[in-house]
């Protein structure tokens, strides 16, 4: 089983979606009321943060008013299970993450614990129509029934310290090793429907992963072209950017991927409609070598190449998606400059991610995807590019600024 948790703005949306969606069923709701609507839902929680707002706003103001959770155990772990399987495993997991031992001693302070037991949620069951895979939501209130604000301090991991604990109660896989055993099986069916291809085609890449049983989204812009791709196994999603060695999975990589598989170079074509690159061996050379399909003439100087670009989709939640466009080069001298802060539970790909969003002046997507990792946000008021600032420059001020943002500091929103 993993489990994932975030403070989030968008209440409404989030409670529509946990409960509203197709083939969902509600299985607990808590001090609410047992026949509620689910438009109402989240209005009972507003009015219930109204009836505290002297006291929750007293030295700054909450913005963060929901606790999302998803708890997804695999099909093998709750096979034949009932409605009140699921309830058990709600209350078991809601005591488990107001009771998880967050110490460490990187802090200075424990964080407080919090009190979703007292607090109003509801928990909602989807069924995956297509894996048949079952996975609870619990949207929460972040204020309890006495006024008091629970705390969003490592809420990440909180939810994963919940679900080690349960799984090793219940004798249930450890998810950091499911998520290492995941990527290494996708990455082998990639890199098979690669070899197996003999030209690169997009729908077709698609259609094969989905032959396999996986279940994808692929991110395109108005003209059809990928910019970004995920795939789930189970209940777990994967960007490409985490599958592959050296991120050779993903869109910006995966033409020379493909020609590594075939062991030759190629000449590039793209049709824009279908998404098709046709390949040409090349000859006295056992290195693999790209060139536009049209070559210069004769003693004439080749024009300058144009910078390798690559494209990143990067989701804060499962609502926002940013797609991100940067320079092979500068993306790497930035990545370089990226690195875990000590007294922080971000991951690299956390503090990356900021940076990425920072470049492309995604501000509230930065600040969103380092609260959520555990950091204090930062104050981003007039961020962008200075004036007469170049690329390099600007990627090193985004990857420190990246680098603050996910520490954890005294006054960090709430």
């Amino acid at each position: 089983m993993i489990a994932k948790a975030a403070c989030i703005t968008h209440g409404a949306n989030a409670t529509r979606y946990s409960v509203d969606k197709d083939k969902a069923e509600l299985v607990k709701v808590n001090l609410l009321p047992a026949d509620i609507e689910p438009e109402a839902i989240w209005q009972r929680m507003q009015v219930h943060q109204k009836k505290f707002e002297a006291k929750i706003n007293r030295y700054r103001t909450l913005k963060n008013g929901m606790i999302r959770m998803e708890i997804s155990p695999t099909r093998e772990e709750t096979e034949g299970w009932t409605m009140y399987d699921w309830v058990r495993l709600a209350d078991e997991y809601i005591h488990e993450f107001d009771h998880a031992d967050m110490r460490n001693p990187k802090r200075k302070t424990i964080p407080k614990p919090t009190n979703l037991a007292n607090s109003q949620y509801v928990v909602s069951l989807h069924h995956d129509s297509k894996g048949h895979i079952d996975h609870l939501h619990i949207n929460a209130n972040r204020v309890d029934i006495e006024g008091n604000v629970n705390t969003d301090k490592f809420i990440a991991e909180r939810a994963i310290t919940a679900a080690q604990v349960i799984n090793r109660r219940r004798g249930w896989g450890d998810p950091e090793e499911i998520s290492r055993y995941n990527k290494t099986e996708i990455t082998k069916d990639c890199y098979a429907i690669l070899r197996n291809m003999a030209k690169f085609e997009w729908n077709e890449y698609e259609k094969q992963l989905e032959s396999c049983g996986y279940k994808t989204n692929f991110t395109r812009d108005k003209n059809g072209i990928i910019h970004g791709y995920s795939i789930m196994k189970g209940n777990s999603k994967y960007k490409s950017s985490e599958l592959g060695e050296s991120r050779d999975l993903m869109p910006s990589k995966i033409l020379a991927t493909w020609a590594k598989k075939h062991s030759f170079g190629y000449k590039e074509t793209e049709d824009i409609d279908n998404h098709t690159v046709t390949s040409a061996p090349k000859q006295h050379s056992s290195r693999l070598v790209y060139q536009p399909v049209v070559s210069a003439p004769p003693m004439q100087a080749q024009p300058k190449s144009e910078p390798v670009l690559r494209s990143y989709d990067i989701a804060t939640d499962e609502y926002h998606n940013y797609p991100v466009e940067i320079a092979s080069d500068i993306d790497d001298y930035m990545m370089s400059l990226c690195s875990v802060p000590e007294n922080s539970y971000a991951s690299i790909e956390h503090v990356q991610n900021t940076a990425l969003l920072l470049f492309a002046e995604y501000i509230k997507g930065a600040t969103s995807m380092s609260v959520s990792a555990g950091g204090g946000g930062s104050d981003l008021s007039g961020w962008g590019r200075k004036e007469d600032e170049d690329d390099r420059e600007y990627a090193r001020r985004c990857a420190i600024q990246a680098n603050r943002m996910c520490v954890k500091r005294r006054g960090m929103r709430r």
